[in-house]
């Protein structure tokens, strides 16, 4: 079996409108955010450093962990590099902690990683697996000082998953996470419509549930977030199909440690509906509702952010995005949220008043503001990953900007 590709060569994940080249009315008022880029990929053009960081941060013991898709090691396996894992502090002093190789060693990591004594995480290709090109990825463990790697899963497509996108998430003592294909092939989803797998800390892996598409849902490209018992999660396709999403808008769903999985909501973004659609990301959880953001959906279709009751499956939008050439407002979020002190914090992809992405805050009530534009070199520009919290400020990541447009650490005050 051959799967596609989990990225085109510039490393986005979905296909966004080109808003660069319309005009946008400048923001009023000052940036009074304190925001500021840390560190840049390729800085004084550092050999084997990262390229086009696409995850979230980590932060332990003062430092922060995060992947880049490209860069670290050139080779036959990866022309742009294979990525790596990498950490800064908070003065923006950066070392690469591993650099992947490719081949039976993973390659491409996209998402973030988690930090439980080792550092763990997933590359989207790599693994050796003949069934997809370049490898179907793996789940990987690494000493937080880098000097020991172990590739504990190599995904073999089939009935086993394939790319894996997604953060792993420790849930009562085991891994848990998602890849994007594999598992069940149907005429829906010529490579597998995705699972939901579990993974004990020894390497152990097990397939937990493989998604069907059509209703059902199908490719998961979020990780799990834990809330209640259960684990939440999100299908970017699959639900209900509207003539706006003819592979259906996307779903939420639970799932609990024994693999009997519920959907709780399919999106249903349509000419009479401003629902979203497309969700990319998890859910974070803030008072007794679970909220994400989904790609597209709202009123243009610019993307939302959107609250759920776990319990009943009630789901209301709580912002539509409305931005290029109709404001300056974000739009596409690509990541999930955090909250802190009872507010959401995000990023957008696109929006802004350069078209180069946002960060925001947006409250429980649906009232939103732009903390920061992007504006590309020597700036960042389009984050996709989320932000985290260290020491009462954000960090996170953009993928591309920066003083060599190879991507960008930066910090703000919430």
């Amino acid at each position: 079996m051959a799967f596609a590709a989990a990225l085109a060569a510039c490393g986005e994940r979905s296909a966004l409108p080109d808003r660069a080249a319309q005009p946008f009315a400048p923001r009023q008022g000052p940036d009074t955010s304190g925001y500021r880029v840390i560190y840049d990929f390729a800085r004084f053009g550092k050999s084997g450093d990262g390229n086009r960081p696409m995850s979230d941060l980590r932060a332990t013991g003062g430092r922060l962990y995060g992947t880049t898709l490209y860069g670290g090691s050139t080779n036959a396996h990866c022309a742009l590099g294979c990525g790596t894992l990498f950490s800064v502090d908070a003065t923006g002093s950066e070392r690469v902690v591993y650099r992947f190789k490719g081949g039976g060693d993973g390659a491409a990591p996209l998402a973030g990683i988690v930090v439980d004594g080792a550092i763990y995480g997933t590359t989207s290709e790599g693994g050796g697996a003949a069934a997809c090109s370049g490898g179907c990825g793996t789940i990987f463990k690494v000493g937080i000082s880098g000097t020991s790697e172990t590739v504990l899963h190599a995904f073999s497509g089939g009935t086993d998953g394939a790319v894996p996108v997604a953060r792993v998430v420790r849930f009562g003592g085991v891994f848990y996470g998602t890849t994007e294909y594999g598992g069940q092939d149907t005429p829906l989803c010529r490579n597998g419509c995705g699972t939901i797998f579990s993974m004990r800390p020894n390497g152990v892996e097990r397939v937990l549930y493989r998604f069907n598409g059509g209703k059902d849902g199908a490719n998961p490209v979020a990780q799990l977030s834990p809330y209640g018992g259960r684990l939440y999660g999100t299908t970017q396709y699959g639900g209900v199909s509207t003539p706006y999403c003819t592979t259906g808008c996307g779903t939420v769903f639970e799932i609990n440690a024994a693999g009997v999985k519920k959907t709780l909501h399919a999106f249903r973004y349509s000419p009479g509906s401003k629902d979203g659609a497309f969700p990319e990301s998890g859910l974070v959880a803030l008072g007794k509702k679970l909220y994400g953001t989904t790609i597209g959906g709202g009123k243009y279709a610019d993307g939302t952010v959107f609250e759920i009751e776990p319990s009943s499956g009630g789901e209301h939008v709580v912002h539509m995005f409305a931005c290029c050439g109709r404001g300056t407002d974000g739009g596409y979020p690509v990541a999930g949220l955090i909250a802190a002190n009872g507010i959401l914090f995000g990023t957008t992809r696109g929006g802004g008043v350069s078209g180069r992405g946002t960060v925001f805050e947006i409250r429980a009530s649906g009232a939103e503001t732009v903390l920061h534009d992007f504006a590309g070199k020597p700036d960042g520009a389009t984050p996709s990953g989320g932000l985290t919290s260290l020491a009462s400020k954000l960090y996170g990541t953009a993928a591309q900007g920066g003083s060599r447009s190879e991507g960008a650490v930066f910090t703000l005050i919430p």
